[in-house]
């Protein structure tokens, strides 16, 4: 039997299906969708992940957070609201317009590359905050709501660990 998931990002939310059978997971968009086989594997004690769709494998960060997840493909980062299905729960508006403060963390151990924002900055949704490198590549992180810079506590050259606080922003403000 199917297990059914609202999907949320920023202010689009989608239905999926997860069923378990004979040892294997499928997942699919909706109840009219072709089943995809998906495998996600951790990659030794880190956040890197191998994600295995139909046997076609994705690199992805993810970190885990209450309610959804924050996941990293290559350049890209969405930070997802996850919830049981209900009657009703397929128009769940995203987070974006909360009030409080986002952690960006390290998606994985590497070096900052550049820092381009400061406390007291003010930074809208999407803009990149700093650059790490990692495995000989540079992430972008951008800003996952618009809000106001409060802490940067790295510097471009410096080394940092998986989950490791780069940049706090207060969010909900005008």
């Amino acid at each position: 039997m199917a297990q059914n998931y609202v999907v949320s990002l920023d202010d689009e939310a989608v239905t999926m299906q997860l069923r378990r059978e004979n040892g294997r997971t499928e997942v699919r968009r909706g109840e009219d969708e072709h089943w995809f086989v998906c495998e996600l594997e951790r990659v030794g004690d880190s956040d890197l992940y191998l994600l295995m769709i139909d046997n076609h494998p994705t690199e992805l960060y993810l970190e885990r957070r209450r309610g959804g997840a924050v996941v990293t493909i290559g350049r890209h980062t969405f930070d997802f609201d996850v919830a049981p299905w209900r009657p009703g729960t397929a128009r769940t508006r995203g987070h974006a317009g909360a009030k409080g403060v986002l952690r960006i963390v390290a998606p994985m151990t590497g070096s900052i590359v550049e820092v381009r924002c400061g406390p007291g900055d003010r930074v809208e949704k999407g803009d990149v905050v700093l650059v790490i490198e990692s495995m000989k590549m540079n992430n972008e992180l951008r800003s996952p709501a618009a809000g106001t810079v409060e802490t940067v506590p790295v510097a471009a050259g410096q080394r940092v660990k998986a989950n490791e606080l780069l940049v706090s922003i207060r969010t909900g403000e005008g």
